[in-house]
């Protein structure tokens, strides 16, 4: 039997919270309850503390504490620090069932800038590089044969773009919803439309089905990784190496 210390103690704790959680394979249990309230408060309190040590603390605490409250009220803290801590307030009052509707404006804020600070992200980060990689993969250095170059390497490459021009204008396709009114009033896509449209639904299942496997070979992963580390404890509580 190993000497008890802080480290044998935290693998002990941890190899019984590992049993915890895949004591689900069994069915809904207390003991997965447990793990699942004690990992949801872990994180929580985790993220409270950051979140007050690295943004509260800093922009609202520190400062009236050095210069004290008057500060707060000068016409340059106005926009610093006495809208923040007047936002801040709003949005406590959302404890209080009689006074939460005061608690709209700061969650409306909150959800109005993080939705545009998405999109943006979502645009500038991932949108226009991909058009962008689209673009440049129909290249004229792409496209054309270079000097001296080897014909089936320039054949593959010349491939590979065309299937990404190909995937990508499909796939915007599958997702315009254009259609042509027929004299019955029937709607119906043209055909070139309806082929390209289900070339591009096949690309993105494709993608959904790597997306999928990706997903669960990291999971098979983690799993065996923990299995191992079941093991190990086991081979160290019996005196094993």
């Amino acid at each position: 039997m190993p000497e008890l210390s802080f480290d044998f103690l935290g693998m002990i704790f941890a190899a019984v919270l590992t049993i915890m959680v895949l004591s689900y394979a069994i069915g809904d249990n207390v003991l997965f309850r447990v793990a699942t309230y004690l990992f949801v408060g872990v994180a929580s309190g985790y993220a409270g503390s950051i979140a007050y040590q690295n943004i509260i603390r800093p922009a609202l605490v520190d400062p009236v504490i050095q210069n004290g409250p008057a500060s707060i009220f000068k016409p340059e803290a106005i926009p610093i620090f006495l809208i923040p801590w007047f936002l801040t307030v709003l949005l406590l009052l959302k404890l209080s069932p009689r006074l939460a509707r005061y608690g709209s404006f700061p969650i409306a804020l909150l959800v109005g800038v993080g939705a545009a600070v998405i999109v943006g992200g979502g645009i500038m980060g991932t949108l226009i590089p991909q058009s962008e990689a689209a673009a440049n993969g129909v290249s004229q250095e792409v496209v054309f044969l270079a000097p001296g170059e080897d014909i089936f390497a320039w054949l593959e490459r010349l491939i590979g773009a065309l299937v990404m021009l190909v995937a990508t204008i499909s796939t915007l396709i599958y997702f315009r919803f254009a259609a042509r009114r027929e004299v019955t009033g029937q709607t119906q896509r043209s055909k070139a439309t309806a082929v390209l449209a289900y070339i591009g639904r096949i690309f993105i299942a494709v993608t959904f089905g790597v997306m999928y496997a990706g997903t669960l070979t990291a999971s098979m992963l983690i799993l065996t990784e923990r299995f191992q580390f079941l093991r190990q404890v086991l081979q160290t509580l019996l005196g094993g190496s």
